[in-house]
């Protein structure tokens, strides 16, 4: 990524990783401004659409008693299915409403993490969105529960409502697992305080955190967590390790706080899982990615006989750097390859590369990069009060996506972190007329749209480079690509596996859950990364194992890697097909993901593959072995190898 790449971009001064930023986003078409007479409506409405819901439990709640051997006629005649058709559109609008608040809000604080009136209102409408489970309830369990007979009478209650049928029976599937009614409220009542409260406190505490760094003239600075992350792509390695182990010195002074957070999320998972009847901890993450457990056995397996692939890029990364291994604060490292190539993009140019690159495979992926930079719909400046890390979130009622990055500095690194969040943001905007019931997708399939972005960016900046460097430091990014996705999602989800086995025996010591990551790393990276000793300190400085909603955010990301290779895999094995043919299938793949199942999905879209075979998952990683041997050849060429 750091070469020079032949772009149509305007021809611009060379410019330093450090004055080099991005735009901040604009809200103003959602809502003026956080006490806002717009805003407050909003809530207003979606509080009294609440209330009506709860009128509704009258008819609904006696109805439970029966709703597994109640008929359609009885239904009818009891009032209970013109109920649960009241009930559908008071929900799903009240819904609308409190997540556009919600988005809002969380994009406020988001930017400015000392911003307490965002941080009050994040709260408020995370009691909200509790209080909208709680009058959804009677509804949801009574259709979890009825017979098909019933379900099949409220499906044809109107067309919208039919709609719902995919999500109604998927929920299904999990009957087995429901409370009552009274200890399903109660639940959702207590999340509030409970683990919600607990995410809470770490986002909190990742907004204000702040990490001293060495500067090269022997001083000190404080800068936010957002600002050090930048710093791990550095091509200073000095600048690198300071700001890795600043990081770490940082979160350390808390690690008994991240420990009590990840022990009350972890337990308060286990002891819901327990009550629900639900033998295994990976039942609801499966669930929620719309899988079955064959299909993660499969692709486990196929990764866990990849290690090498992974392990063999890092060796050669760490000979290109002039290392006998590589260090944890190198993985992000650039290229070395200095002065022959470009490698920091203006935002404009960063916004172009990404644009030229997924519109020559979808024309309408082109132009819609640009509207999201023209929109002012990209949230990457600079700022010590920012959030770490990125993500794509959308506003419910204009159906009009975001992107927030901590900050961008040119660099190849973010520049590919650009092009993911926005894959994630075309997926929801060819969504964006569908029914509400079928616009929410499963992280699975989520991270396959975004990480397909990245792959094309890659693929098509490494088809336009001319000379060795130029392919060398493209080729860097796609072995960064199989170290994160073979080892380092793999070993996340080692360590949540041994978490959730070992906080039953009892609670767990910040120096037994720094161990416990500790030993995932060394099981995945071996002998291909030093200072493993150090990396218990990433229990803490990884968001994902604090969002409370979300469980085992790890093997999404390595789904969604090996899914996009084969998308595109067949995108190049079609003979004489035609872009447009490609990119109208593309479109359609991603429309399904939200009434289909991870596996039907790939079984309509991808030739009758079937996922839950190993085999399919070890095709895709013989496509990595081609990129990481390429790499090597690369290498070979430079003198990095003998």
């Amino acid at each position: 990524m750091r070469s020079e790449m032949h772009v149509e971009v305007s021809s611009v001064e060379p410019t330093s990783r450090d004055r080099i930023s991005g735009p901040g986003w604009n809200l103003l078409d959602e809502y003026p401004a956080l006490d806002s007479s717009e805003l407050r409506a909003d809530v207003e409405e979606a509080s009294f659409a609440m209330d009506q819901i709860e009128r509704h439990a009258m008819v609904l709640t006696p109805a439970l008693q029966r709703a597994s051997v109640m008929t359609a006629e009885e239904a009818r005649a009891l009032g209970v299915l013109d109920a649960l058709a009241d009930v559908f559109s008071l929900f799903w609008r009240s819904r609308t409403l409190l997540r556009n608040v919600a988005v809002y809000a969380n994009c406020l604080s988001s930017v400015d993490g000392t911003n307490s009136e965002a941080r009050k209102l994040v709260a408020k409408m995370s009691e909200l969105g509790s209080r909208h489970e709680r009058v959804g309830q009677p509804a949801t369990i009574f259709l979890r529960q009825c017979s098909e007979e019933v379900l099949e009478a409220y499906l044809g209650l109107s067309e919208d409502i039919a709609q719902s049928a995919f999500i109604l029976e998927h929920s299904r599937k999990m009957r087995d697992h429901s409370l009552t009614l009274p200890e399903e409220n109660l639940l959702s009542s207590l999340s509030v305080p409970g683990i919600f409260a607990w995410g809470s406190l770490y986002t909190d505490l990742s907004g204000v955190l702040k990490v001293e760094m060495a500067q090269q003239d022997g001083t000190k600075s404080e800068i936010g967590l957002a600002a050090a992350a930048g710093f791990l792509t550095d091509s200073s390695e000095d600048i690198r390790r300071s700001a890795w182990k600043g990081t770490a010195e940082a979160w350390r002074a808390h690690s008994e706080t991240c420990a009590a957070i990840l022990n009350a999320i972890t337990a308060w998972r286990l002891e819901t899982f327990q009550r629900r009847g639900m033998n295994q901890y990976l039942a609801s993450p499966l669930h929620l990615n719309r899988m079955t457990s064959e299909t993660l056995t499969a692709l486990i397996g196929a990764v866990d006989g990849a290690v090498q692939v992974g392990r063999k890029a890092l060796r050669i990364q760490a000979a290109a750097l002039k290392k006998d291994v590589l260090d944890p604060w190198d993985l992000y490292a650039p290229a070395p390859i200095e002065g022959t190539q470009k490698d920091h993009y203006s935002f404009d140019e960063g916004i172009e590369v990404i644009a030229n690159a997924v519109g020559a495979i979808d024309p309408e992926a082109g132009d819609f990069v640009r509207l999201m930079r023209d929109r002012q719909w990209i949230e990457a400046t600079r700022g010590n009060t920012k959030r770490p890390g990125a993500y794509c979130t959308g506003f419910a009622k204009s159906r009009h996506p975001r992107v927030y990055l901590s900050e961008y500095n040119g660099g190849s690194g973010l520049l590919l972190t650009l092009a993911h969040e926005l894959g994630h943001a075309y997926h929801s905007w060819v969504m964006r007329d569908l029914p509400q019931p079928q616009l929410s997708y499963p992280m699975n399939l989520a991270e396959t749209a975004s990480i397909f972005f990245e792959t094309v960016v890659t693929n098509d900046l490494l088809k336009r480079a001319s000379s060795t460097e130029e392919k060398f430091a493209i080729a860097w990014n796609l072995a960064e690509s199989a170290g994160t996705f073979l080892l380092n999602i793999p070993a996340r989800f080692r360590f949540e596996c041994k978490l959730n086995e070992r906080r039953p025996q009892g609670k767990l010591s910040a120096e037994e859950i720094d161990q416990i990551m500790v030993d995932a790393w060394r099981d995945y990276y071996g002998d291909a990364l030093g200072h493993l000793d150090e990396v218990g300190i990433f229990s803490c400085t990884k968001l994902h194992f604090y969002i409370a909603e979300l469980s085992f955010y790890n093997f999404p990301y390595t789904f969604g890697w090996l899914f996009s290779l084969g998308v595109l895999a067949g995108k190049d094995s079609d003979d004489g097909s035609s872009s447009s043919s490609f990119s109208a299938r593309y479109r359609a793949l991603l429309r399904d993901t939200g009434r289909m199942t991870a596996e039907d999905v790939v079984l309509r879209h991808l030739n009758g593959s079937d996922i839950q075979d190993k085999a399919f998952w070890d095709n895709a990683i013989r496509i990595v072995h081609q990129q990481v041997d390429h790499f090597e050849s690369l290498a070979r060429d430079l003198g990095h190898l003998p």
